[in-house]
Parts: structure tokens; sequence; C-alpha cells
């Protein structure tokens, strides 16, 4: 079926989860007519926001694609290292450590969330043959181009069947625009986009703005790939440089990203470490402990922040006697940043810890990995957090805080400590908070984990616009 010129352009989402793929299509102008997955409860969050469309919950494997509606773009996400490894090699999970939450903890998931939370690439395949789409987008880690071994074959299938490919590598964080907010979180993941033999391809160069301190003002980044490669991680496979090699020659710039605090509700500190037991909460596991000291040590330095982007760094905050690095929200001025909020990070045996004005690590369906810490100082916890909110966008001032900020020694159970809640990992993938999203506390974790950022998903529909 094909649509005339003056009627929006509708797309079909296969594995649609909560829904951020369907959100970003329909905020850049399609109908979505279709949500379907293996999950009861993702299906319920779908139906209530996309009331208008049709809603399926089956194992597509099993599924007649000639029964879908028909619509000019499918959309689906297959295969997903979890459960179902690209590589094929069986990853056994860790039994949780005693004293750290579990996202049972916060409710129970049924069997069906945990046994496919990513279908099959097959089932891409076998839906496109059917219904002949203008265009087909597929979502993923980088593995499953990288170490799966039969990625080609399946792209093979899907030039048989009439297509050309793309495949973009982007980190959530670094897409956005003017009515697309970004995602405050760093989520490398690619998309391959399929379009038709005879369209013109859509641009999904990733370009996203930056400040260039050679050049002196924000310029357009583009993508430079390290040792000859096409596919993988920002800053491990790839990184950023400036357009204009007369002038700075390609130098490495750190785009514009919008940071954690910006999805944080301040106005739950979480409990005091020492006061715990008497909320009804065990002690924290050694982990989590270590971690939180680790980062004291690191946050608690009086820091300062470059925001006018005048460094080569990675963007993060430095100890004040060292040379600054670049912070990504502001341009103007130079801050000074006395002990903060930061996030720690509970998966595997490292000892990650991150600022609030760095984006959120990669939010998962595995667990609730995000713990807030709010250093606490005479007799309440610090307020260096809150004016962190100015800094949400590139336009915010700096902030400059005295030496009488400067913190006495803080002790490790004078400490607040939470874990980021549902919501806030659905900011993190960009969900608005008038996005409802159904179940308890673990259910709607495991949905926020599993979906595709919206905004990521709002670029590359409004890309497929100019040239449906």
């Amino acid at each position: 079926m094909r649509t005339t010129a003056t009627s929006r352009p509708t797309s079909v989402h296969l594995f649609c989860g909560a829904g951020g793929d369907s959100d970003g299509f329909r905020r850049a102008g399609f109908d979505v007519v279709l949500g379907a997955n293996h999950w009861q409860k993702a299906v319920d969050t779908h139906a209530v926001n996309f009331p208008e469309a049709e809603h399926l919950c089956v194992d597509l494997d099993h599924y007649d694609m000639r029964k879908l509606p028909k619509a000019r773009v499918l959309v689906g996400s297959p295969i997903c290292t979890e459960g179902s490894p690209a590589d094929g090699i069986k990853r056994p999970k860790a039994a949780p450590t005693p004293g750290q939450l579990s996202l049972l903890d916060e409710g129970p998931i049924a069997d069906a969330a945990w046994e496919r939370t990513r279908a099959t690439a097959y089932d891409i395949l076998r839906a496109t043959e059917v219904h002949d789409f203008d265009a087909v987008v597929c979502e993923n880690v980088p593995r499953f181009a990288t170490a799966w071994p039969l990625f080609h074959w399946w792209l093979q299938g899907m030039a048989i069947l009439g297509y050309r490919h793309q495949v973009v590598s982007v980190s959530a964080a670094h897409i956005g625009g003017e009515n697309n907010p970004h995602a405050p979180q760093w989520r490398d993941r690619i998309f391959i986009v399929f379009t038709r033999q005879s369209m013109r391809q859509p641009d999904l160069a990733v370009r996203p703005p930056a400040w260039c301190p050679t050049c002196e003002q924000d310029i357009q980044a583009v993508q430079s790939w390290r040792n000859g490669r096409t596919i993988g991680k920002y800053r491990q496979q790839y990184d950023y440089r400036c357009p204009n090699g007369a002038t700075c020659g390609h130098r490495i710039v750190e785009p514009y990203v919008r940071p954690a605090a910006s999805a944080i509700d301040w106005t739950d500190t979480g409990i005091r470490i020492g006061d715990r037991p008497h909320h009804g909460r065990g002690p924290l596991a050694a982990s989590t402990l270590r971690k939180i000291r680790l980062g004291l040590e690191k946050h608690r330095v009086p820091a300062l922040v470059a925001v006018n982007h005048s460094d080569p760094g990675d963007g993060r905050a430095v100890p004040a006697h060292a040379s600054p690095l670049a912070t990504r929200t502001v341009r103007i001025g130079d801050g000074i940043a006395l002990p903060a909020p930061f996030i720690t990070e509970h998966r595997g045996g490292g000892s990650t810890t991150r600022a609030i004005a760095d984006p959120l690590g990669a939010i998962t369906a595995g667990g609730n990995h995000h713990g807030l810490v709010i250093p606490y100082r005479k007799g309440g916890p610090t307020t260096t957090a809150y004016p962190l909110h100015t800094i949400a966008t590139r336009e915010s001032a700096g902030l400059v805080l005295g030496s009488d900020a400067l913190p006495e020694d803080i002790a490790l159970e004078d400490c607040y400590f939470r874990m980021l809640s549902p919501r806030e990992h659905l900011r993190g993938q960009r969900f608005t908070d008038d996005y409802t999203v159904l179940g308890n506390g673990g259910e709607q974790t495991m949905q926020a984990g599993n979906a595709v950022p919206s905004n990521v998903a709002q670029w590359i529909a409004s890309a497929l616009l100019e040239v449906l």
C-alpha cells in the first residue's frame, strides 16, 4: 500500500516493547498502526500510549506475517545479546550479591519478559518478503554486526528482496535537535536502515553539534573511524572531529550532550547510608560501598569545570590542580564544583562512577544498575546538586562556589544513597513524563532497559520522511 502525498506515512513495530521507537516515529510524523511483542505487559504499555494502533501479544517466530496490517515502514529490533548472544555463546548471569538491589526486589516479572527480550532477525526477513515495505529499520548492539556469523547472510537476504542498507553507529547522547531533545544516556547502538533500491537513501550521517576551540565556533562534528573500522562504539572505534581541516587540522572535538542531572528527581535524596537499618534496609554490599568510597574520592575534590570547550579532553571535570577538561553542556566561563552528587554503576566487578554532568551509562533490561550518592554535610545533603539543573542545555552558565563551601571529611555512612527510579531510567531513554509505563517497579525498569531511545528513533524517522 502506498499513501497519498497528503496523508501521514504509516509504520508497524515488531518487538515494540514499551514503545520507544514508536514514540520517536510518531513524533516525527508517522502513524503507528501496529505494536507487537511477546510480553503482555509491554503490549499493554504500548496500547495505553497508542490506542489507535492494533496490538498483538504473540511469539512472532510462529506468526503468519500475512496478517500484519499494511504500512510503509517496518521497525523492529532483532537478536539482542541478552539471552541470545550475537556470537552464539551463552553467558550465565551472575547471582545477586547480598546487600545489592535486585530488579526482582522491585516486583515479580513474568517469565516471558526474560525468555525473549528480542526475537530473531529472521522474522524481519519474513515480514519484509510478504509486505514489500518502502523501508525497514532495525536497532541492535554493535556485536550484532561484528560477531553474529550470519549478519552478512541476513543483509544479503534483504538485498535479494530489493533493498539497500546503511549501518549507523551512534550513541543516544549525541542525537537531538530543536524539536528532538537529547537522551541523557551513553547508549551505543547500531541502526540498520533498509530502503528500496528504487528510492533515494536517507541522509543518516551523524553530525552532532560541538565546539571547536581552535576554530572558536560551533561546528557540525563528523565521525572519524579508527583503524579502518566502520561499525563500533564511541571512543573505542570512532571519535568526532571538526570538519575544518584547513583551520584546525580536523581536531577531535566533544559533542554537546545532556547530563544525567536532567533525568534525576532531586526531591528524592534517598536514605542516609548509616540509617538504612532503621528503614528496614540491610547494609549495602561491599562492592557498592567500595564504589561509593571511590566516588567520594573522585568527586569530592574541588574540581574545575571548563565550560567553554577550550580543552581537547573527554569533557569531564578534573581536580582543580590539573588542567581543566571541557564539559559538553555549557560554553561560557569556568566553574569550580565542590563535592557533588554522583552516579554509581553496579554491574560487573568494576568501580565505575559518573559525575551527574555526564550522561547515564547504558540502561539495560537486566537490572537497576544506577545508584545516586549525595554527600552529606552539617545536618543535610549538600546543595551543590541543585544548581547543576542549570547545565541541562549548552546556554547555561557555570556555577562558582567559594572556598567556604569546601566540606570537611565526609563519612561514608553520612552519605545519602538510592537506586534510580523507573521514571528516571525512562527519562534516560528520552521518554517524557506524560508517557505511561505500566507494571511494578521491576517491570517498568525492564521496559526502560529494553526500549529504543525515542530521540534516535525520531531522528531516523525524520530522515526517512525526506525520501518517502
